[in-house]
């Protein structure tokens, strides 16, 4: 499967794409700048399902996927750019080696493999990263809002990687 036959099968209504491979995809259909800068409806993949997905070395910039599913989904090496997160499932996903320069607000990354991930100013307020392997290197801030590590505590101080 392509972007353009995801994306037209998404607009005909169609969620679930579990175990689609999609590596090395550029997902960005329209090259913006900024999700504000987004037509209504484009790049607009809020509430897909891609459990299992192979996204391994995949470019998702400013594209939506609040509330979707990505559980088990392969996300190595993968930039995700502006891209909103809100509300979705990346419990064992694998983010190994991606670049990060957006939000997890809300994310559930639990039993997610996110080692020698980069993370560029993101905010992790309320992300459950409870069983996760989580090495990072960070670039920027790091937002903690009632977040919960991997060891089960909760975070709430926010740390400055200048």
């Amino acid at each position: 499967m392509d972007v353009e036959e995801l994306y037209r099968r998404y607009a005909a209504g169609e969620r679930d794409f579990s175990g689609v491979d999609l590596s090395h995809a550029d997902l960005n259909i329209d090259k913006v700048g900024y999700p504000e800068e987004l037509e209504p409806g484009k790049n607009d993949l809020s509430g897909i399902n891609l459990s299992g997905a192979n996204l391994t070395g995949a470019r998702l910039i400013c594209v939506n996927l609040s509330g979707a599913n990505l559980s088990s989904a392969n996300l190595e090496s993968a930039t995700l750019e502006c891209t909103i997160l809100t509300g979705a499932n990346l419990s064992d996903a694998i983010l190994d080696y991606a670049e990060l320069a957006c939000d997890l607000i809300d994310v559930d990354l639990r039993e997610a493999s996110i080692f020698c991930t980069r993370l560029v100013g993101t905010d992790l307020s309320r992300a459950n990263l409870m069983g996760a392997t989580f090495q990072v290197h960070v670039k920027g801030y790091l937002v903690f809002s009632e977040t919960i590590m991997p060891d089960g505590t909760i975070n709430n101080e926010d740390e400055d990687h200048g």
